[in-house]
């Protein structure tokens, strides 16, 4: 069966081509500036000397990871350029931690010394990594596949959106508060998909309410139940002794305010670095009193255990003047390229390879805990991995974790890096093709939540982000399909050829 091409798109085709090449020659001289910025600046800002070509491959994994969301602006995309983020997260956490934190790792207290040697090896590997993601990715967005694949747009109807949100924002809400306080009711292991699934949803209704306020320039009473529910939801997450969900509403604020006006939030994410700034090095003591101390403390209780905290620890640090010893243990927050050289050193020689075990979770991840309560966890390859490279004892609870990359390469080798890393960018693909689209409205909310913490979850296992992916999009999809209008945009928009506005492919127009 051959196909004809539409003579009309076509032409519309060639010429937003014909308009790229301007706009890729106007981003290719930011594109070198940054580069050669990054290589200048870090040429003098390290914190031990950096060898002459580890300092060469950390350049090059920067100006990789670079290269999508260059390719994004000059390109005109629409959707959310979520991919692009994750490659740039990569370069945070393997390429400037070169600079920002000595070649070693502390494990239980004792520190571990790191070669250079291996440090520049396993920079390669990121590269190579990086590399066959960035392949498998455009691979499916270049493809008929990202055609022809089923859309998930949930185009919202304006009653449903509002009842929508409602429910959303009361119902999850209260739902989100009960469960970091541990309500007893919620703790069974059975409930925790579908507790998940409901909490999700109010940082869903934070995404849409978002895009009514910077894209649609909704009133004032709209800002006011935005800015609330953020700083509702910020407060509430503080009280789990998770910064992830403290801050992960912000992020998506900024996010869609960022897509809506196509300007970058600077003050906004300075102000959100400095805050994780001051929370970071008071995490501990709080989980020492509210975690371990094993006793019950109330919501405001929780609060004030965390103003403690933060209060101690910048009177202690203005004291001793030990800014620059804040300023690095919170950028080593974001360090896994020592762990990966750590792994790399203590593989095969001294823990042989798993050879897929820490991957057997996605054998049975579909089977509901409701049929199989005791069904493993997805953090178990976790645990397995801190326990056998001696991150801890295996009575610990913490969890240290790795990383996907050094997970890949603990079971397979650098073979494992470049299939896991290309198979990771196909499932990126295809959930940009099916939930990003150009006329996309719930979709693209549930979208930027998953994605989000792709951001900070590449320091996971892959069974802990990848696990229950299709189960949640699925789920999230039949909650908001009652107050949607269809499934897809153009079950019910006028008819216009749709050139695929999400990250991959060039469009014409702002997304609706």
């Amino acid at each position: 069966m051959t196909f004809k091409a539409d003579p009309a798109v076509a032409t519309m085709t060639t010429g937003l081509k014909q308009q790229e090449q301007p706009a890729r020659r106007r981003v290719l001289l930011p594109y070198v500036v940054v580069v050669l910025a990054y290589a200048g600046l870090f040429s003098y800002w390290q914190v031990e000397p950096v060898p002459w070509d580890v300092h060469l491959a950390a350049v090059l994994l920067t100006a990789t990871c670079l290269l999508p969301m260059a390719r994004w602006y000059a390109g005109g995309r629409q959707g959310l350029p979520m991919f692009e983020l994750i490659c740039l997260s990569y370069a945070l956490q393997f390429s400037v931690s070169i600079y920002t934190q000595p070649a070693q790792l502390t494990i239980m207290s004792s520190t571990v010394p790191l070669r250079w040697s291996t440090t520049f090896e396993v920079l390669l590997y990121v590269e190579l990594g990086i590399v066959m993601m960035m392949a498998g990715y455009y691979l499916i967005r270049r493809s008929q596949v990202a055609q022809r694949i089923p859309k998930l747009d949930l185009p919202l109807i304006p009653a449903g959106r509002i009842l929508y949100l409602w429910g959303a924002l009361v119902g999850s809400g209260l739902l989100t508060m009960l469960s970091a306080l541990n309500w007893e009711p919620l703790r069974s292991s059975s409930f925790n998909a579908i507790v998940r699934l409901m909490n999700s949803q109010f940082n869903i209704a934070i995404v849409l309410l978002a895009y009514g306020v910077y894209r649609e320039g909704r009133s004032w009473t709209a800002h006011v139940a935005l800015y609330a529910a953020v700083l509702y939801a910020f407060l509430v997450g503080l009280t789990t002794g998770m910064l992830e969900n403290a801050l992960m509403p912000l992020v998506l604020m900024l996010a869609v305010r960022w897509h809506a006006t196509r300007k970058m939030p600077w003050v906004a994410i300075l102000a959100g670095l400095v805050l994780f700034g001051v929370l970071n090095p008071a995490k501990s003591e709080y989980r020492r009193q509210v975690w371990y101390s094993g006793e019950e403390y109330g919501f405001n209780e929780r609060l004030s255990v965390w103003g403690e905290a933060v209060e101690g620890e910048i009177q202690g640090s203005v004291e001793q003047g030990m800014w620059q010893e804040v300023i690095r243990e919170t950028l080593a927050r974001f360090d896994l390229v020592h762990r990966f050289v750590y792994v790399r050193e203590m593989t095969p020689s001294y823990v042989p390879y798993y050879r897929g075990e820490t991957y057997s979770y996605f054998l049975y991840a579909w089977i509901p805990r409701l049929i199989w309560p005791d069904k493993p966890s997805a953090s178990a390859a976790n645990q397995r991995i801190d326990v056998d490279y001696a991150f801890k004892y295996e009575w610990q609870d913490s969890t240290i974790s790795i990383g996907q990359l050094p997970e890949a390469y603990a079971n397979f080798g650098i073979i494992g890096i470049a299939g896991v890393m290309a198979l990771q960018g196909l499932v990126f693909a295809v959930m940009d093709a099916v939930l990003n689209g150009k006329n996309s409205d719930g979709g693209r909310a549930i979208y930027l939540v998953i994605m989000a913490y792709f951001l900070n979850g590449i320091g996971s296992t892959s069974a802990v982000l990848f696990g229950a992916l299709v189960q949640y999009i699925l789920a999230a999809a039949v909650i908001l399909r009652p107050f949607a209008a269809s499934w897809r945009a153009s079950d019910w928009l006028p008819s216009q050829p749709d050139l695929g506005a999400g990250s991959g492919h060039a469009s014409s127009g702002m997304d609706s």
